[in-house]
């Protein structure tokens, strides 16, 4: 019997839809290369890919040629922040803004542009770990080149105020990237709106394939990057290697089905943290790490004080949760994020990250709340609590 799945915010499931149109594209006559047109299979390769890289921009409200595929959104990040530094920042001096509560993918690279001579300033979030507004206006100032933030905080579940951000910075002339990779095909983004320059995108976090994803960027304010990677000229030279057509069409299938299930998929997983709340409300002392407002509702990020996460983890064994953030599962290092946002030592110990999708039942919810309840009882009473 498999465990209850609870872990949507490190990768989902694939949507049976999607698998269908990737086994077609592997099973049929899709195996050209997108580059090769000067024969059917590359040029049906090449309209394909086209197609979906519409797909995905419609779903943001972009044009498909501010569409360039990558690796995920990690690479996105990279390409992003490495690429507006080698094509418009390289021979300038100034700062560059973000936060630590950003994924790695983000704080590393810039910590990298630091040692080329880039001041790095890292915004220090609110108790809720929302970026202050008010603190962001302050830290720019004439000499800000560029602010990365993330729409969803891949820990927390918390939802930045992007609008309010991209204002602030296109008033100031500032280069805006946006981390997308969780809140993509979950909540409504429109880039007009947001007055973003460069946004990350992922699939496998909305029921598509791992290894694709996406960078847009803005054709008005934007234009074009520089490459990070050599070896051919395709997409635009910013983005060089033989595209993977099968997996392009399951990004593309994936980003078509959000669009269609985002508000019926936001409101189960409201019904879903509404209930796991109500049913572990009578641990004493369990804390939620941020507040409903400023939280996307499929993950919720629990503080469970003097317990250990991984006994706790250990103990619910048919559940699949999380301490946190995925990329560092494998690191003793305590979780950057919260202790950004002022938890102690103890309480990041103590603290589990829950998160909903789309397949998740009441029944599961119902199951993995009762099995929390059941494993903190057992860790007190060890204790002697």
């Amino acid at each position: 019997m498999k465990s209850i799945y609870l872990d949507y915010a490190s990768s989902t499931p694939l949507a049976n839809e999607v698998v269908a149109e990737m086994v077609s594209a592997i099973s049929n006559n899709d195996f050209g290369n997108p580059s090769s047109v000067d024969h059917e299979y590359g040029k049906n390769a090449y309209e394909l890919i086209e197609d979906c890289r519409k797909d995905v921009a419609n779903l943001i409200n972009a044009d498909q040629r501010e569409i360039i595929w990558t690796s995920g959104a990690t690479e996105a990040n990279n390409l992003a922040i490495f690429g507006s530094y080698e094509f418009n920042l390289k021979n300038k001096s100034g700062n560059i803004i973000t936060s630590m509560t950003e994924h790695k993918s983000v704080i590393e690279p810039f910590k990298t542009l630091e040692k080329k001579g880039l001041r790095v300033l890292f915004l220090s979030p609110k108790k809720n770990g929302e970026i202050d507004l008010n603190e962001l206006e302050k830290t720019l100032n004439k000499d800000s080149l560029m602010v990365s933030l993330m729409h969803i905080n891949n820990e927390t579940g918390v939802l930045n105020d992007i609008e309010s951000i991209g204002a602030i910075c296109r008033k100031k002339n500032v280069i805006f990237h946006v981390d997308a990779a969780q809140s993509i095909g979950k909540i409504p983004i429109d880039v007009d709106n947001l007055k973003v320059d460069l946004m990350s995108l992922a699939s496998h976090k909305i029921y598509g394939p791992k290894g694709i994803g996406a960078l847009y960027i803005n054709g008005k304010t934007m234009g074009r990057i520089a490459p990070i990677i050599k070896g051919g000229g395709q997409e635009r030279g910013i983005r060089p290697g033989t595209l993977p057509t099968h997996q392009i069409i399951g990004m593309a299938a994936a980003f078509r089905l959000a669009k269609q299930h985002m508000n019926n998929d936001l409101n189960h997983i409201r019904k879903c943290r509404a209930l796991f709340l109500k049913s572990i409300s009578h641990i004493k002392d369990a804390v939620v790490n941020t507040d409903e407002v400023s939280t996307f509702p499929g993950i919720i990020s629990v503080c469970l004080p003097d317990l250990d996460s991984e006994s706790i983890i250990f103990g619910m064994n048919t559940i699949a949760l999380s301490k946190g953030s995925a990329c560092t599962s494998d690191s003793d290092e305590p979780s950057h994020v919260l202790k950004s946002m002022g938890l102690s030592q103890e309480e990041i110990r103590g603290t589990i990250r829950i998160s909903f999708g789309r397949y998740t039942t009441m029944n599961e919810v119902s199951i993995a709340a009762e099995s929390l309840v059941k494993i903190v009882t057992h860790l007190k009473m060890i204790r002697g609590q």
